[in-house]
């Protein structure tokens, strides 16, 4: 075995991948998170800190058991806050830090529960002690107390720091081993991003977010020499068939409107990038990389595997649609002189209702519920086809996985990813999103394939896999690594914005053209003119979520005087339906954003145009 280091691949410096908590049992997501760390380690020559921030894991025992299971690996390792903070502390105890807090007075809301006679403490589970009080209602928290090993006070989360029983305000202090505070955080991202600054130390360092919980803040976080990815890893709409502007997914309603302040914003397909693109247009941070696989988990002899034998890796949950799975079987079975068979690896809140569906259907004989194992992948050798019925994706690690290993991906069409890395007819098979009989039918067809076009198929799913390889994706990162770095270290020229005139114009397609004219004042000269960037913004009401359009026309009179004009699709327009929105400019010049709430003139000066009853266009001066 070669025991020689990788070359260093990945740009110099710290890196990370930051996720709020990390289980001994998981999903998809989080799978996707582990491996690309691994990758890379092993492929990119830079280990990885895996962050965690939750503080009810025993991560000292949770640490052996996924090395045991290959999903830690050498040069990746978990680092939690709750397990540095003692060592914060220590660092924070200097008598010159102690003597700074107590002249600042900043430990006003500090009132540990030693000190209240509170009655009917909770002494919360986790790896370390936790004392939490309630409010009345026995359900509302109102402060938690964290100590040490030897039982002294280690920081004190009061969320009622306004006043004493009432929640509302936020204060932790980090206390030294005698129960002294020595800082304190009016919020918990101000907390996170204490934590974040003792990990770095002043490296360079570049992080890799992976859920919503952690991108919320890790948007916050802004120093010049971290580079902050936010990987999306599914959906970001509740129904991708209905359009690029339809409603976004609750998690989605909470971070999208924050990825401006990421430095780089990773799509894992082609697809899913041009409809979020489409809907707050591209300013120069979003990058398509596709989930990797590793190149040794292709098997050597393809032996084992049953040729009437189906797979599907999923949870049971209603959004994975299992059902489907189990209904295409029975109907494939129908039209077949040999029944085919499904296993099922996952568990989750459907399965006695599949249960009840396999019974119903007399397939007990052909479909196999196996619960979840942490190596589902590995059962891919030994089935002839997959399946995948979800109702969203954004790429499915599992299609990959399945077509490594030569087993045929027969999925439904769906946004985003199965059409991503699936070639009909060649290397997997794509079906109409949701048609349960063209499903049935085209796996009924499948196993009655010739074996040489059969073995032709495999070997093509083998090879397109191949471009999914840890090797060229990790590529793939260190490009986007190095770009996002260069941006981030650009000149950025500050300036503000007067809007000079506005205007609104519907068209007769149902589109909006939002105009301006303005002048740009630079906060300093500069000796090279930059290209200013105009957008026109929609911002929905009530919330953060927006539709955002790049100005299609820009011109600019002698007098310096631009002129900018913004699109919105019919599509955005249908979407926003009868809700009201703000409208902000948005400019961008050298690095530097500017957002400029949009004024129109009086409504009873101005000239408005509206439809008649039969449709034709009349206009208002009153």
């Amino acid at each position: 075995m070669n025991s020689e280091p990788t070359a260093r691949l990945l740009p110099a410096g710290r890196h990370f991948a930051v996720t709020w908590s990390l289980p001994a049992e998981f999903a998809g997501r989080t799978n996707a998170m582990l491996h690309r760390s691994r990758s890379f380690a092993s492929e990119g020559g830079a280990p990885v800190d895996i962050l965690t921030f939750d503080d009810f894991r025993d991560y000292s025992a949770l640490r052996g058991v996924l090395e045991e299971r290959g999903f830690l690996s050498e040069g990746t390792r978990i680092l939690n806050l709750w397990e540095d903070l003692p060592a914060m502390a220590a660092l924070d105890g200097s008598p010159s830090a102690q003597a700074a807090a107590t002249e600042a007075d900043a430990f006003a809301a500090y009132s540990p529960l030693s000190t209240q006679n509170a009655p009917d403490l909770v002494e919360l589970e986790g790896p370390h002690k936790r004392l939490a009080r309630y409010a009345d209602d026995g359900k509302t928290l109102l402060q938690v107390d964290h100590f040490r090993a030897d039982g002294s006070l280690l920081l004190s989360d009061r969320h009622d720091a306004k006043q004493l029983g009432v929640h509302g305000g936020r204060s932790l202090t980090l206390c030294d081993s005698a129960g002294l505070p020595l800082q304190d955080w009016g919020s918990a991202w101000g907390l996170y991003r204490s934590w974040l600054d003792y990990v770095v130390a002043g490296e360079q360092a570049y992080f890799v977010v992976d859920n919503k919980n952690t991108a919320r803040f890790m948007a916050s976080y802004q120093r010049d020499t971290a580079v902050v990815f936010y990987q999306v890893h599914e959906s970001h709409l509740e129904d991708a068939t209905a359009g690029f502007a339809s409603e976004m997914t609750a998690s989605a309603q909470e971070v999208f409107p924050r990825l401006d302040n990421f430095d780089g914003v990773v799509f894992l397909t082609e697809q899913q990038a041009t409809d979020v693109r489409k809907r707050q247009s591209d300013v120069g941070r979003t990058y398509v990389i596709p989930n990797g696989r590793s190149l040794e988990s292709a098997p050597e002899s393809m032996g084992t595997r049953k040729a009437r034998a189906g797979m599907q890796a999923a949870t049971l949950s209603h959004r994975k649609r299992v059902d489907h799975s189990v209904r295409a079987i029975h109907l494939a079975n129908s039209l077949l002189p040999a029944p085919v068979g499904l296993s099922v690896f996952g568990d989750g809140s459907q399965r006695a209702q599949l249960e009840k569906l396999i019974v119903d259907l007399q397939e007990r004989d052909n479909v196999q519920l196996m619960g979840h194992v942490t190596n589902a992948q590995s059962h891919f050798k030994e089935a002839s086809f997959s399946l995948l019925t979800s109702t969203s994706e954004a790429l499915p690690l599992v299609i990959v996985e399945s077509m490594a290993a030569g087993c045929i991906p027969i999925a439904y069409d769906l946004p985003y990813g199965p059409a991503s890395v699936i070639t009909h007819g060649v290397d997997g098979f794509l079906v109409e999103y949701g048609n349960v009989e063209e499903l049935a039918r085209c796996i009924a067809a499948f196993v009655d394939m010739p074996p040489l076009q059969m073995e032709q198929m495999r070997s093509a799913a083998r090879r397109r896999a191949d471009d999914f390889s840890d090797k060229k994706v990790v590529q793939q990162w260190v490009e986007a690594m190095k770009h996002a770095a260069e941006r981030k270290r650009a000149r950025k020229t500050d300036h503000t914005v007067e809007i000079e005139d506005s205007s609104c114009l519907y068209g007769s397609g149902g589109d909006l053209e939002v105009r301006a004219t303005l002048k740009l004042r630079l906060q300093q000269p500069t000796w090279q003119e930059d290209i200013p960037g105009f957008y026109g913004r929609l911002r929905i009401r009530p919330g953060e979520a927006f539709f955002r359009a790049a100005a299609g026309n820009i011109t600019r009179d002698s007098s310096g005087t631009y002129s900018v004009g913004f699109a919105f699709e019919p599509d955005i327009l249908a979407a926003i339906g009868s809700r009201t929105v703000d409208v902000y400019l948005e400019t961008r010049l050298g690095g530097a954003t500017a957002v400029t709430r949009m004024p129109l003139a009086d409504a009873k000066a101005a000239p408005r145009p509206y439809a008649t009853a039969h449709g034709n266009m009349s206009i208002s001066f009153a």
